[in-house]
This record gives C-alpha cells, structure tokens and sequence, in this order.
C-alpha cells in the first residue's frame, strides 16, 4: 500500500501541476454542458421525475458517466451558491475542478491494475503494472484535462479483474460483479461493449482450457469427452450471456427514458450528415411510431453506428489519409509507447511461457480488433490496449524471472517517471525518442496525439518572451482564449472574397504573426480551395518559431511576408 500511495502522490503533482498549464481542449466545454444539463434533470420545477437528463450526451453519441463525474464539483457550487452557469466562458474558469475529477479515474486505474496484475501473476506482478500506468506520459497526459478516455480505461481494467477473479467463485463474484463492472464501463464510453466482450471471451477460453474442462483424458471416451466439452462451452456461453447482460441492462436503467415529448432519436436522424449511407435509413427510422421513446442509450449506439461506419481523415507519419488508414494504431503505438517498455517487452520474450498468460492474448486481440476501427483520432481510443498490455507485461516479468523481475522492472518505471517529467506538461504530444521526440509530433500526428485545441496558454507565453507582436490565430479548438487579447481568431476559409493567392493571403493577415495549429493544418488539407491556398503558400516559408501545437509565421514584413525557405 506505501507503493500505492507513492504513486498517487506522483500522478496528482504531475497532474495537478500540467492542467494548469494545458488549454481547453476541443472536447471539454460539450463535456461541461451536457453534464450540467444532466445534473439540472434532478432540480425540475415542473413535477417530473428526478433523474439525470442524459438527452444531450446521448444524442451526440456519448455516455454520460464520466461527464457526470466531472461536473458534479460545478454542480455542487450551482446550488450552494445559486449561481448557474451559462453555456459560455463561465465555466471554463472552473474546468480545474473537473480536470480533478480525471485525477480519481486514474487512481481507480492504477489501483485496478495493482489488483489484477496480484490476481493473475502474483504480488511484484501488481506493483510494477501499477508502476508502469502511473509513470506513462500518455496516462499522465490525459488524466490532465476533464475528458472521457482514463474512465473507460479505468473502469474496464477494474471489469478485467472482476472476470478473472471470479471465474471460480459463485453467482456474485461469476456474474453479478464482472456484469456491474461491465455495465459500468459501457455507460463510460461505448467502446467498452467490444473490448468488454473481447476480454470477456478470452479470459474464459483461457480459463476453461487451464482448468482441464476441455482436455481430454488419456484413455477416455470420446462421447463422454464430447458431452465434457459440449457442457463447458454451455456455461462459459451461458456465464457470458449472464454478464453481458446485467452490464446492458445497466447502461440502459442509467442513461434512461426520454420523456414523452422529447424525440432522441430524430435529433440523431437530424444529425447524419446527407451524404453517409444510414441517412435514408435512419430517416425512415425517425418517422416510425414510438420513435420518441428510444431508450438514450439506444440512441447513443445509434449516433456511433454511423459516426464508425464510414472512413474517416486522418494524418500519419506525414500522410494525409482521407478514409482512414488500416495500419494506424499499431503505427501510433509505435510513436506513442515510451522505449521502456519495448525494452521490458524484449526481455520478458525471453521466457515465452510467462509472456502467454491470459492478459496477453486479451490485449493482442483488442489490438486486433483496432485494425477495423475507422474513428483514427488519436493513442487514447487505444488506451485499454496499453493498459492491459503493461499489466500482462508486468505478469510475464514476475512469472518469468521471479528472482530478479524487481531489479529488471525498476530501472524501466524509473525511465519512465524521467520521461514523464522530460515532456511535462506536455504528455498529450508524447513521442518517443526513436522517433524524434515531442519535437517531431507535428509532422507525425495530429489531433489529440499533439494539438488537441490545448495550445493557447504555451502561445501566450511564447508571445510575451517575444515583444507582443500582433498575432492571429487559425487552429482547430473551442477555446474562448482565442477570442480574447492578445489573440485575434483567423479562418481563411471564411474569408470573403475568397483567398486565391499569396499576396490576397499576406493582406488578411495583415501585419502581424500568425500561428497555425498542427491539427488545422494536417487535417482536411484539400478543402476547402480557401485553405489549399493558404497552406500552399505556408509550406514554401520559414516558420519564425514552433510550440508544441502552433507553427509561427511573421507577416510583419509586409512587402514579403514570412522568409521563404532556403
């Protein structure tokens, strides 16, 4: 428990010291929102029920669990103070509190991660899982800010471990918990349905195969091993069928019913764009009797049906992809996981018997199952992949070298707690040294693999060590920063009358330096003319300087513009 605490001491000065310093990223003021607009469902004057108003998350495809969570603290001064917040900046000046909130969700991973690295491989197998989520600069990246991706991560690995602590015991431990568990992560992030019952699946082959269930003895009758192996398959299915659906059964009591009035499910009908595939159907759908009273948690399934079905844009390695790219996570693990672990990874292959351990085959098949996902926005849609990697790594070093697995596993959590403090406060943007570093994220990545919209604040420093010069901003975000002095908001695209050259593109900026986001930039860089144009004269200059989401370009010579590359 003292290596516990240690680590929950770390994480919270890592993270409580970089939110700070981090912008509002692209997510966070919908999180803010929709949650206050759930938590406002209990105080209703007009007689209704009391419950959470899950309408607004689950119309745009989100489950409200982690929403809930951070914005009870703003929740909680609402009513003490009577104070209610508006839909703009008033908020935003207490997302501290919400990004708090972030910082239990990854206690409850790392301490889940203890637990089911104790389950499977033994004490020194959960202190260094727990050593290796908590010194993780992508871990510690993402418990900075007030998002969605550490709860799913953190609750599945707590599912992970009532599956495989349960497999012996009886209806509680079997089904009821990995169930509850199950329904809890699924109400955090739809994702969960698929890696729950990917984990699911494994753990239980795994287990039906290491208790004999399905051997068969030397000697014996077939018949009387096919009926063995016929009724093992018919508990694992019917014990699988049990948990699955105690955790939907969940989610859908959680998210609940929408009232008579409301109709979920047109406003998602509303929100397909015209040209995906599912418009039409989803039309008819929206027409149909009783559409009004589609469970919400049916209709976030609905809304990330369709937002998956379809490729969607993405950037890697310096490569714009405009329907997504099938090798993209393994390439982004690649750039993301820190050498550490690749390091451990080598030396626990050594002892292969210990590296095939259930938790191994859970994260090989999760990462499997990400070559067909078409959502491409970053490592953290991957985090329940890394998360149950490390344990399974911590696993195969204390089951392989259990004389030495602590003086093999030290040296890499405290590299890792280096690297950590090397790239603070900037772990989103993590890019390991084989390939260049944090420098080199912006010609690598893009979205929340570097610029998630967060830069603001590292600009405003840079701009005060600078002289102040005038500055515009074009990035991709929903900071209310950028509306504000010193920055002034710059969208070539909406210019009008359209850019069409360099000198039209010098005139809008006018003089000063503008700053352009790495997300703006890598994303849809064919469309609209507008911003072909602007990039194309960008990239035959020299950038003045570079933060960790903006490229500077000075304007301030107006007869020139920015310097022209060499």
């Amino acid at each position: 428990m003292v290596w516990l605490a240690v680590l929950a001491a770390w994480s919270a000065a890592w993270c409580l010291t970089a939110a700070p310093k981090l912008g509002v990223t692209y997510d966070e003021p919908f999180y803010l929102d929709a949650g206050m607009d759930a938590w406002r469902g209990w105080v209703r004057e007009d007689g209704g029920w009391r419950g959470w108003a899950h309408g607004s998350c689950a119309v745009n495809g989100v489950m409200p669990l982690p929403i809930d969570a951070l914005t009870l603290p703003l929740f909680v001064y609402e009513c003490r103070t009577g104070e209610k917040f508006g839909p703009g900046e008033s908020k935003i000046e207490k997302l501290r509190w919400a990004r708090a909130v972030t910082l239990g969700w990854f206690w409850l991973l790392i301490f889940s991660g203890w637990r089911l690295g104790r389950a499977v491989g033994g004490p020194w197998a959960g202190r260094i899982a727990a050593g290796l989520l908590a010194t993780d600069p992508n871990f510690l990246g993402h418990a900075s800010v007030a998002t969605t991706d550490i709860c799913v991560c953190a609750t599945l690995m707590a599912y992970t471990r009532a599956v495989y602590a349960g497999q012996t015991g009886g209806c509680w431990k079997r089904l009821l918990l990995p169930g509850l568990w199950f329904g809890v992560a699924a109400v955090s992030k739809l994702s969960a349905l698929l890696y729950g019952g990917i984990i699911l699946v494994v753990l239980e082959v795994c287990f039906r195969c290491a208790s004999g269930a399905l051997s068969r003895p030397s000697g014996g009758d077939l018949k009387a091993w096919g009926r063995k192996v016929a009724g093992a398959v018919l508990r694992s299915v019917l014990n699988a069928a049990g948990v699955l659906a105690v955790g939907i059964a969940f989610a859908f009591a959680f998210l609940g019913v929408p009232d008579e009035d409301d109709k979920p499910f047109v406003k998602v009908a509303a929100s397909v764009p015209a040209g995906e595939p599912l418009k039409e159907r989803y039309a008819k759908w929206a027409e149909g009797i009783g559409s009004g009273q589609v469970p919400y948690a049916a209709c976030a399934f609905a809304f990330q049906w369709w937002h998956n079905a379809q490729g969607r844009p993405t950037f890697l390695d310096g490569v714009y992809y405009p329907e997504s790219y099938r090798w993209y996570f393994p390439h982004v693990l690649l750039m993301k996981v820190p050498l550490p672990i690749f390091a451990l990874a080598l030396v626990a292959l050594l002892r292969a018997r210990a590296v095939a351990n259930p938790l191994t085959f859970a994260a090989l098949l999760l990462l499997a199952a990400l070559l067909t996902a078409k959502l491409q926005i970053g490592v953290r849609l991957a985090f329940p992949v890394v998360a149950i990697g490390y344990v399974a790594l911590a696993v195969a070093l204390a089951r392989g070298y259990p004389r030495c697995a602590t003086r093999l596993a030290a040296p890499a959590v405290l590299a890792l707690a280096a690297t950590s403090l090397w790239v603070w406060p900037h772990g989103l943007g993590y890019i390991n040294q084989a390939h260049g570093g944090p420098k080199e994220g912006y010609r690598l990545v893009t979205d929340s693999n570097v610029d998630w919209g967060h830069g603001l604040p590292e600009l405003k420093e840079w701009h005060a060590a600078n002289g102040e010069p005038p500055i515009c901003v074009w990035y991709f975000g929903t900071d209310p920063a950028v509306n504000q002095p010193p920055f002034q908001k710059f969208s070539p695209e909406s210019f009008k009358p359209a850019i069409t050259n360099e000198r039209e593109l010098r005139a809008a900026v006018g003089s000063r330096v503008l700053a352009v986001g790495h997300t703006v930039a890598s994303l849809h860089p064919d469309a609209p003319p507008e911003k072909v144009v602007a990039l194309g004269c960008l990239k035959a200059r020299r950038p003045v300087a570079r933060t960790a989401t903006f490229t500077l370009y000075d304007f301030r010579d107006g007869q020139n513009g920015s310097p022209a590359l060499e």
